[in-house]
């Protein structure tokens, strides 16, 4: 059983990384090179680990990884999600 909930903001967004179990994750819509992405969120002890693909155009699917970064903070987190988050937040707990 898979379970996701939809968060509307960046401040809810962040908060949602602060408590992100290690069985969890984040998937994120939004852009990077101007070209539309999702952006996966994960967290292994203190660090997170943040990966940028591109979309498919027929299905939206993930296609090819553009970026990988492992951060060491919150902080780090947010700055590098606010590159690639747009004005609206489309973002999921899983």
């Amino acid at each position: 059983m898979s379970y996701e909930r939809e968060v509307f903001s960046f401040s809810g967004l962040m908060k949602e990384t602060r408590v992100l179990d290690e069985d969890s994750g984040i998937r994120l819509v939004g852009t990077f090179g101007g070209a539309k992405c999702l952006v996966f969120v994960t967290r292994f002890g203190p660090r997170y680990t943040m990966m940028v693909y591109s979309v498919k155009r027929t299905d939206g699917t993930p296609e090819k990884r553009l970026e990988t970064i492992e951060l060491d903070t919150p902080e780090a987190l947010a700055a590098a999600l606010r590159r690639v988050a747009g004005a609206r937040i489309r973002a999921y707990i899983y």
